[in-house]
């Protein structure tokens, strides 16, 4: 189990969504497409209880490849390079678009992390 990234998490220990966007480097708005929360709910209350559940996989993702690069930028990186494993898109682009896109893209960190790329 990775320790979690305190950095995400709001005061009350909630996952803020604010906290990710800034730590991916993308919209708030984006952020919305990829909780399934309304923008307008995410400004007003970051850390919104509906956003929980995919605020918690975002942050599975991102420990994941923390732990397999080392650094905020890196993780970045890795999640804005367009990748042949997710058709050319990015990992974030398919985490906002695809239907079940955020359970694949966790999917493929574990297998990364388990050394099976």
């Amino acid at each position: 189990m990775l320790a979690p990234v305190e950095k995400l998490r709001s005061k009350r220990g909630h996952y803020d969504t604010r906290r990710i966007a800034d730590y991916l480097g993308v919209p708030l708005k984006q952020v919305a497409e990829a909780t399934g929360v309304s923008r307008q709910l995410l400004y007003q209350h970051p850390d919104a209880p509906k956003a929980q559940p995919r605020a918690a996989a975002i942050e599975r993702i991102i420990a994941g490849l923390q732990a397999l690069y080392g650094t905020p930028e890196a993780v970045r990186a890795w999640m804005k390079t367009p990748a042949l494993v997710f058709g050319g898109r990015t990992a974030w682009e398919v985490i906002r678009t695809e239907p079940q896109g955020l359970e694949a893209v966790e999917a493929y960190v574990e297998n990364l992390k388990e050394g099976n790329p």
